[in-house]
């Protein structure tokens, strides 16, 4: 029996508009009745999850649980962090050096903010702060080094097509070993703690709820969501999934405008 489903937000739990269908809703607030553990798993931070968990019914709740910035963080509903995988300063401004030597814009994200230089700032980095609803605060590097209480979580270089395709190119062999690097949208390439990953994460939470592997649900439709689909009990591609997903996976479900996730749910729990 499952006793935990990890369900991705973009492109697995809205639809196109954004959305959560209320079938889809219905659905999880019944497994939920059941007993278990619906978790959201996603690239984006807390703070941009906030209203889909309300919808769901699972805000503010010590025993129900988020996996955000691709795995580098397991927090309650509640706004307590469980496992956090942080990077370093020296990180960043590395990273920052790399996105300059290219022109491309550098931010850094931390739980509750986006960090970007005022010159970075671009139409890609105000649309993603929009979209995950976090605080951005144009700071220069000199000044971020004296945030004594900074928490660098992941670093993403937001920039058009072209520039981040060159950099991928000439990016240092050692930055893949040093980081986990991941170009989640086509002008987003993103890099976070090298043991963070959704699949990581949701070993470590299901560890500590006493969850077996093949206990937990996954249910995604990017690459992103390979190493999770791979690691638990039963894997779901997203009727709209790229093709590797549903490849991989044990079932493949409606798409994401048509129920997919409350599909999947009542019928391979």
């Amino acid at each position: 029996m499952i006793k935990l489903i990890a369900v991705d937000i973009d492109g697995t739990l809205l639809n196109d508009q954004g959305q959560i269908l209320p079938a889809t809703i219905q659905a999880v607030k019944q497994a939920t009745a059941a007993g278990k553990k619906v978790v959201l798993c996603t690239g984006r931070p807390l703070c941009g999850v906030t209203d889909y968990l309300k919808q769901l019914g699972l805000w503010q709740q010590a025993d129900q649980y988020v996996i955000s910035y691709n795995g580098s963080l397991i927090q309650t509903t509640n706004r307590v962090t469980l496992l956090s995988h942080q990077l370093q300063f020296n990180d960043y401004l590395d990273l920052l050096e790399l996105a300059h030597q290219n022109k491309a814009a550098f931010s850094l994200l931390t739980p509750d903010c986006m960090y970007v230089e005022p010159e970075d700032v671009n139409e890609i980095i105000l649309k993603e702060a929009a979209t995950v609803s976090i605080e951005l605060q144009q700071q220069s590097a000199a000044k971020m080094e004296t945030l004594s209480d900074l928490v660098p979580v992941k670093g993403m270089v937001l920039d058009e097509p072209a520039k981040l395709d060159q950099l991928e190119k000439v990016m240092p062999a050692e930055f893949k070993q040093r980081f986990t690097v991941l170009r989640s949208q086509i002008d987003h390439l993103e890099f976070t703690h090298p043991l963070a990953s959704k699949e990581y994460a949701l070993q470590q939470l299901a560890k500590r709820l006493g969850i077996k592997p093949a206990e937990v649900m996954a249910i995604g439709d990017e690459k992103n969501d390979l190493g999770m689909l791979k690691t638990v009990g039963v894997g779901i591609a997203m009727g709209n999934a790229v093709p590797e997903l549903q490849a991989l996976a044990d079932q493949i479900t409606t798409d994401n405008n048509h129920n997919g996730v409350g599909e999947a749910i009542a019928k391979w729990q």
